[in-house]
């Protein structure tokens, strides 16, 4: 009598009747190298465009936009929570346009909207105003991080995949380098055609993503089945090896009951829990590393451009770990790892007898570790969820919670905290030492599904029709969950 195994198996080659797909090292490289060259500096730039402007009002704190404005007591923490909020509420409808419309036709709207709200911005006069731009600021940027990580995983297989997130991601890094640097040069122009230097930077910023829109529409492109730039073999190969990559679990046409396997997977519900803890950590860093080194006992001016190093520091382990990940085809060991040494940049922060040198080192230490965590924890969500339109709301629903992070972090460092802000910094650590633990869960899991996927595929299976196995997606047996 044959073991559920063994019937498994012969199930599995009779219904295997597609064409196989067949492997070639060279040319995948040189067609690697043509999509890269196509996809990723233009997402890196526009989402650098986005962060930048996200961030800008930090910058625009020190150039005494709070005074100019009358905002008093939390106001100016609440412009930058409602902005979150504004995100949050519009990150799940935007995916799913994007899904129904295209991304050379969604993206470059979705940028010349907030381009717009963003230069907009620099002619508010009160609290209210500042306050509108900012919410209508996060809706439209709400759709870009997420779908453009869903985008990068329709073109990428998953041992590809954060290499080229933490290329896209690296944005946040170049724009909290660069905007203290822009904003340095840009205020100077306080007084000028009677505009105050943060009026400027918000009006510069803004219309140059304005303008980077229109170059978004012509050069951004389609998924691999629909690209003009591939040739017929290329594009064929580009499909054939995602497929390959997914097995029984890809599938690529929309519908609506991947949408519903995204909102009832529990485990893309622990992976959002798991992302809304660490962005309280990572948005606090970097909405508030400028105002962190002014309390040092920095001036304005260099607190702008002793911000520079931390963001540095965070761009370069980014990559190079995410290149080691990609090697090696292993997230968690990398999320556990960098949290641990965030950990310990934060008590430096916080231990009151370490001195300005031992704390400056400390937030280049934050970013080396934390930056490369949420990086790899989007990347290990992405890899682990198959489907198409299920990854894409996934990836969606897991964004919503990082922003609601995001959100939370606004009220983190107070200005009564000035000048060692102890209550942010602690409060930042502990949210990250939580993190931490909710990763090990996670590995923990995906080990146990994976060993009862190898032992006992059928279980997987009976009692579905042909119909229900075709989209049980990551749940297929033949999916094995990355670690």
């Amino acid at each position: 009598m044959e073991t559920d195994n063994e019937k498994y198996q012969k199930d599995e080659e009779h219904n295997n009747k597609e064409e196989t797909f067949v492997e070639n090292k060279e040319f995948e490289k040189k067609l690697l190298r043509k999509i890269d060259l196509r996809v990723m500096p233009l997402l890196t730039l526009l989402y650098l465009l986005s962060f930048l402007d996200r961030v800008n009002i930090g910058n625009a704190k020190l150039a005494h936009i709070e005074e100019d404005l009358g905002l008093v007591g939390t106001q100016f923490n609440w412009s930058l929570s409602i902005f979150f909020i504004g995100y949050i509420l519009f990150e799940i409808p935007s995916n799913f346009m994007l899904i129904k419309t295209n991304p050379t036709l969604w993206i470059p709207f979705i940028m010349v909207s907030w381009g717009l709200v963003m230069t907009l911005m620099a002619f508010v006069k009160d609290f209210a105003g500042l306050m509108t731009a900012r919410f209508f600021l996060g809706a439209f940027e709400s759709g870009l991080f997420p779908g453009a990580i869903y985008y990068i995983t329709t073109w990428y297989k998953r041992s590809e995949t954060n290499y080229r997130i933490a290329i896209f991601a690296i944005g946040t890094a170049i724009a909290g380098s660069f905007s203290g640097l822009l904003a340095y040069g840009i205020v100077r122009l306080d007084g000028w055609l009677h505009l105050k230097g943060w009026q400027w930077l918000f009006l510069i910023e803004g219309l140059i993503t304005v303008l980077i829109s229109a170059l978004a529409y012509f050069l951004l492109s389609d998924y691999p089945e629909k690209t003009k730039w591939l040739s017929d073999e290329e594009r064929k190969y580009a499909v054939g090896r995602l497929k390959n990559d997914a097995g029984k679990a890809h599938t690529t046409h929309f519908d609506k009951k991947q949408i519903y396997a995204a909102l009832t997977d529990w485990k893309v519900y622990l992976a959002m829990l798991h992302l809304a803890v660490s962005s309280i950590t990572f948005y606090s860093f970097a909405l508030f590393m400028p105002t962190i080194i002014n309390g040092m006992g920095f001036d304005f001016v260099k607190s702008q451009l002793l911000s520079v190093p931390p963001y540095l520091c965070a761009g370069v382990t980014t990559l190079v770990l995410a290149t080691i990940s990609d090697r090696k085809d292993i997230r968690s060991p990398f999320i556990i790892s960098c949290s641990i040494v965030a950990i310990i940049g934060y008590i430096l922060l916080v231990v009151p007898s370490v001195g300005i040198p031992g704390k400056y080192a400390g937030a280049c230490i934050v970013g080396s570790g934390l930056f490369p965590t949420i990086v790899t924890s989007i990347t290990w969500l992405t890899n682990n969820i198959a489907g198409h339109a299920k990854r894409a709301i996934a990836t969606a629903m897991v964004m919503m919670c990082a922003n609601l992070g995001g959100a939370l972090a606004s009220q983190v460092y107070r200005q009564k905290d000035y000048p060692h802000y102890a209550y942010g910094h602690s409060i930042s650590l502990g949210f990250l030492i939580t993190a931490t633990f909710i990763s090990i869960s996670q590995l923990l899991i995906f080990k146990t599904l994976n060993k009862k996927k190898k032992e006992n595929p059928q279980s997987f299976l009976e009692g579905k029709t042909e119909e229900e196995i075709k989209n049980l997606g990551d749940l297929h047996p033949d999916f094995i969950y990355k670690l």
